[in-house]
């Protein structure tokens, strides 16, 4: 696609001859500092910014409307901001891309600039031009890194005689790069901010879950110390530390898996794994858990279901959820996995039964959610790794978790 070029900065001033060339200098000199001094400046807020940079576009530009637009994955366009005296745009509006100016900035990748839309033939015939008559249009990709966020762009119904100069193109693309740049900066704030947020509950695990098994396994070793205690007794306090200490020694290794999760520093593993097959070794690796737990285990699961994925930490994470669920059932209750095909995919689901008559039981399941939530938090880990989403769903009797794969 040939777009209109921008205008040599000497041939545009020439092309003014009722000001003269100092003054023409002296404003674009002055738009020059108002745009540093824009980029100089510490704003508290995304929304702050844009409404500042769409004030000063609209005024160093001469153009009636300012828009900064958010480009969905899919293919949607959406308003973060607008100032315009035309009331059918307003913030938080969403069209399809190609009913915008802006699906010719994004097919390019570059600045563009329409001095006189209804003249160019590849877009007079647009529906933007055909209801608001839109002539001039001026703008600028605005990138993320190297990802493309969206589109900084100035319109106004009517032209631009001389068209748009090479210094418009390279205000434009500034101020398209600074917004760029505040949300890269922000992005990384709130990456420290969630990081922070971990190690504190890092430590908060730490000290709650770790105490207790550290604790009883001090205080038998000091009973085992004392004179006098017998061969038997002995042999009765090295068994019961063994209970704590495999519980302190798992903790750890937790620990250990979702640090090293959090940092990326564990890769998957992946293969083609079946569906059924994947949850009966999930229901084996914790049979020790459910046994005597009174709650049944029941499977509706579609055997020529497979999918691509890490098997160890997907058992790991049906492990945690099967865990989770039997721990939140009450007695007698009944805990349903399965695996099944929903719109081409493999839905995975894990139900289980709640009493919710019982006030106890609904306390007994805070606690029991408050403590385990470092196993969920490996759940989301693992899930986000391959790329799925956790869902949850409450009813009046009962409690799901699911997420989706695609099929192998």
């Amino acid at each position: 696609m040939e777009y209109p070029p921008f205008v040599e900065d000497q041939l545009y001033l020439d092309m003014d001859e009722t000001v003269p060339e100092v003054e023409q200098l002296r404003a674009m000199l002055n738009n020059l500092t108002r745009i540093h001094l824009l980029t100089a400046d510490k704003f508290e807020s995304f929304d702050d910014l844009i409404r500042e940079y769409l004030i000063a576009g609209i005024d160093v530009f001469g153009l009636e409307t300012g828009i900064v637009s958010e480009i969905k994955n899919d293919g949607t366009y959406r308003v973060c901001d607008v100032v315009s005296p035309l009331d059918v745009l307003q913030k938080d509006q969403i069209f399809d891309l190609n009913d915008t100016y802006c699906r010719e900035v994004v097919r390019s990748n570059q600045v563009l600039g329409f001095p006189e839309v209804g003249k160019l033939d590849f877009m007079n015939c647009h529906p933007v031009y055909q209801n608001l008559k839109l002539e001039a249009y001026l703008s600028a990709p605005i990138f993320v890194g190297d990802k493309l966020f969206g589109t900084f762009n100035f319109t106004s119904t009517k032209p631009r005689a001389r068209g748009f100069s090479a210094h418009e193109h390279n205000l434009i693309k500034l101020m398209a790069n600074s917004i760029g740049a505040f949300i890269l900066l922000r992005s990384k704030n709130e990456k420290l901010i969630a990081l922070n947020e971990r190690m504190k509950r890092l430590v908060g695990y730490v000290a709650h879950d770790l105490r207790s098994p550290l604790g009883s396994i001090i205080s038998l070793a000091k009973l085992g110390m004392r004179e006098g205690v017998t061969k038997e007794r002995l042999q009765s306090i090295v068994s019961t530390l063994v209970d704590p200490a495999e519980k302190a020694l798992e903790f750890v290794s937790t620990i250990l898996e979702y640090a090293a999760l959090g940092t990326g520093k564990i890769t998957l593993n992946k293969s083609t794994v079946s569906a059924q097959l994947m949850l009966e070794e999930t229901v084996k690796s914790v049979a020790h858990f459910i046994e005597g737990s009174n709650v049944t285990i029941e499977y509706n699961c579609n055997p020529s279901l497979n999918i691509e994925c890490d098997s160890n930490r997907m058992q790991q994470t049906m492990s945690n959820l099967l865990i989770n669920a039997v721990k939140y059932s009450p007695e007698g209750g009944v805990v349903l996995l399965s695996a099944v095909d929903k719109d081409g995919e493999c839905e995975l689901k894990v139900v289980n039964s709640v009493d919710v008559s019982n006030e106890a039981e609904n306390i007994s399941y805070r606690k029991v959610y408050g403590s385990v939530g470092f196993g969920l938090d490996i759940v989301n880990e693992v899930l986000n790794a391959h790329g799925v989403t956790l869902r949850e769903h409450k009813a009046n009797n009962s409690h799901t978790v699911m997420f989706t794969f695609p099929l192998a």
